[in-house]
């Protein structure tokens, strides 16, 4: 992969990327008639390094073997084809977590807190109302250019380790209402997978797993509660091993979500992440950061989601974010964004985006 970008080099090089991942496109092209070798060129790595369980390569050098897979399949299409054969053992011990946890929403918590041991390439956040829960994916770092196959493989693969969960009786992928977002236009290749996969929409706002609200507390049936809190605590470990379980505020941020016009307070938080009100105000301030930003940048995305994704009025959807009146709400909202939110949502709606504000990194500040 090549990067005139010495800071995003640097980035690629230090961060690190579970080895199942490679493994798993090596033998993919391998059973297909290429040798691993073709695979790995100019990567430094060698098929018995990846075979070697739970190491880990760097994200640089896995970026060298999608470009050396893209360039011998001469197509982006086997970002589907790979994806669809995704499964829970390939998430390694997440993927016991998962089957593990009680319901769907538990699963989809635990997934996003420990998607960093995994892959570091993407974040997940969500947002969610009467009838849909929408897992948000997007970049943690560039991923030009290779970024449409690793989008569409991720949100594949993810929606199948979801499928796995929340649909074990195989009913057909239209009852389910599952909807995959995506925001370039509908490849050629598409209509050769469509009987394959659930409703996709193309030039989307941005890439989205959309989930009917129904399946999020339904019990799962290999549920254990045991077993799912051994995971957590390995998974805990592992990313202190890292050095990512110092990440406090991305964990906060996961762990803000709104129920019920209601985002966790510092107290609630405090009690979830299991320390004190102290030591978690400690901690924010070492990272440079406090639990009022956080909890604004949260209520900003999700009323940003709202406003694109859904045709609540401006009164429904402050209440959605913690405000009951549409006057404080509208001017929290514009000094955030620069647009009040009717304005927000008529841009956002029309084709014209060239004045887009920088939603990928909110301004911090209390709402």
């Amino acid at each position: 992969m090549e990067l005139k970008d010495q800071p995003q080099l640097r980035l690629l090089e230090q961060t690190t990327v579970a080895q199942a991942y490679p493994l798993f496109f090596v033998n993919y092209a391998v059973q297909r008639g290429f040798a691993a070798e073709q695979i790995l060129e100019h990567s430094g790595l060698t098929l018995a390094q990846l075979q070697v369980p739970n190491s880990r390569i760097a994200a640089a050098q896995h970026g060298i073997v999608v470009m050396n897979l893209l360039a011998l399949f001469q197509s982006e299409h086997i970002a589907i084809d790979m994806g669809l054969q995704s499964s829970l053992t390939k998430a390694g011990m997440i993927g016991f977590g998962l089957m593990s946890c009680a319901s769907l929403r538990e699963a989809i918590d635990l997934g996003i807190r420990f998607l960093p041991t995994k892959v570091p390439f993407y974040t997940i956040d969500t947002s969610e109302d009467e009838r849909t829960f929408v897992c948000h994916i997007r970049e943690a770092m560039p991923l030009e250019p290779v970024r449409k196959f690793a989008i569409e493989n991720f949100v594949i693969e993810v929606w199948r380790l979801f499928e796995s969960l929340f649909n074990p009786m195989g009913s057909t992928r239209e009852a389910s209402g599952i909807e995959l977002w995506f925001d370039w236009p509908e490849p050629p290749y598409y209509a050769s997978y469509a009987s394959s996969l659930p409703k996709c929409r193309f030039n989307a706002a941005g890439n989205q797993i959309r989930i009917p609200a129904k399946w999020l507390d339904l019990p799962l049936p290999t549920a254990n509660a045991t077993t799912a809190q051994m995971v957590i605590q390995q998974c805990e470990q592992e990313l202190i091993a890292l050095g990512l379980g110092d990440n406090l505020s991305g964990r906060v941020k996961n762990l803000l979500i709104c129920r019920n016009g209601h985002y966790p307070q510092l107290e609630e938080m405090a009690e979830t992440l299991h320390m004190s009100i102290r030591t978690l105000k400690r901690k924010l301030h070492n990272e440079g950061r406090n639990f009022t930003d956080l909890l604004g940048e949260v209520i900003q995305r999700d009323a940003c989601h709202l406003l694109e994704s859904t045709k609540l009025n401006v009164d429904e959807i402050a209440q959605r974010v913690g405000y009951q009146d549409r006057a404080n709400f509208t001017r929290a909202f514009k000094k955030l964004t620069g647009k009040t939110p009717s304005e927000y949502r008529e841009w956002v709606t029309t084709p014209s985006k060239n004045d887009q504000p920088n939603l990928a990194h909110p301004h911090r500040g209390a709402s």
